[in-house]
């Protein structure tokens, strides 16, 4: 697993904070946070890396570039991770097999950002009667989502399959080849896509509240030092950051560096995320609501959990120990 130590350049204004902080004053502490930098999803943690503001809270940040949910939750349960980007399904699979241990901190959306992408000739959601729609994997909110999309266009369960299609350059090259009909795709390879001729059929922000991504840490260390605190006071401070439209051509930039995506590209996903959809977290914070669907979900399939479903909260960070939540 290769990682990259970044070094950051304090400001003028930052250090200044620091001073009249006195109880950050420390030895900068070890990080590390895994997640996925191609997807823009984490735009956070790419902006938390270039702009240093775990660093002003005394952290010394280094990143890994996770290879899945399962193998990122793994590396928490491990201690290797301090935050762990994860889809909900495998966090909550780990929970419930014994690492409650492990709480979400906060969530980068609270919206999926996903883009159902159709194939050469498909262009509408109807086109997908008696076709295939590939996804990542089988038990999964992707399929959950796009059942209930489907619905609302008119189309019942048994009218189409789905199949795992793998990542998303999987899937687009498997839309290209006409093997499969749709695609569930992530930004910023949906918006690639479109620029490619695979249409964009449904955007899955339309939908009710449903974290795609949690960041998990260990409750234990999230209470040692108040490093909880500390790194939601970042991820605050980082969503604030993003939002202010003053800072959209650096965001972008910074956006473009991580995915290696163009620049009309990563334009794209800022309209979605911060102008027209304005789906991205406003504090990295967990909507309750769409957490406690995930698990209902969740519990409907019955392979992680069963009916009643737990309630969210079981699963987030207690408040006083940093928990972002609504």
């Amino acid at each position: 697993m290769k990682l990259t130590r970044r070094t950051f350049i304090t400001s003028a204004a930052a250090m200044a904070t620091i001073v009249a902080k006195p109880a950050i004053l420390r030895a900068a502490e070890p990080l590390m946070f895994g997640f996925l930098p191609g997807n823009s999803i984490h735009w956070i943690a790419d902006v938390l890396v270039e702009k240093g503001f775990l660093k002003d809270v005394g952290f010394d940040l280094q990143f890994s570039t996770m290879q899945s949910s399962p193998q990122s939750i793994q590396w928490a349960v491990a201690g290797a991770y301090q935050i762990a980007a994860s889809q909900p399904e495998p966090f909550i699979a780990a929970v419930e097999r014994g690492a409650d241990s492990l709480a979400a901190i906060s969530a980068p959306m609270n919206r999926a950002d996903w883009v159902l992408n159709g194939a050469p000739g498909i262009t509408s959601v109807k086109d997908l009667k008696g076709k295939t729609i590939g996804v990542s994997a089988l038990r999964n909110s992707e399929v959950w989502l796009t059942t209930q999309l489907l619905e609302k266009a008119g189309l019942n369960k048994g009218e189409y399959d789905f199949i795992v299609a793998g990542t998303s350059p999987a899937k687009v090259i498997a839309l290209q080849k006409g093997a499969i009909a749709a695609a569930v795709m992530f930004q910023p390879s949906a918006e690639l896509a479109i620029t490619q001729g695979l249409a964009a059929l449904a955007y899955y922000g339309n939908l009710r509240a449903y974290p795609p991504t949690l960041y998990v840490v260990n409750k234990e260390w999230a209470a040692k030092g108040d490093a909880g605190k500390r790194v939601a006071h970042a991820l605050g401070r980082g969503h604030a950051w993003l939002w202010d439209p003053n800072n959209r051509a650096e965001a972008t930039q910074i956006l473009s560096k991580y995915t290696k995506r163009e620049q009309p590209i990563v334009d794209a996903v800022y309209e979605d995320y911060f102008v027209k959809g304005k789906i991205y977290s406003k504090a990295g914070e967990i909507e309750l609501d769409g957490l406690d669907r995930a698990l209902a979900d969740m519990a409907s399939d019955g392979e992680l959990i069963k009916v009643p479903a737990p309630p969210a909260t079981k699963y987030v960070l207690d408040r006083s120990l940093g928990g972002l939540a609504r």
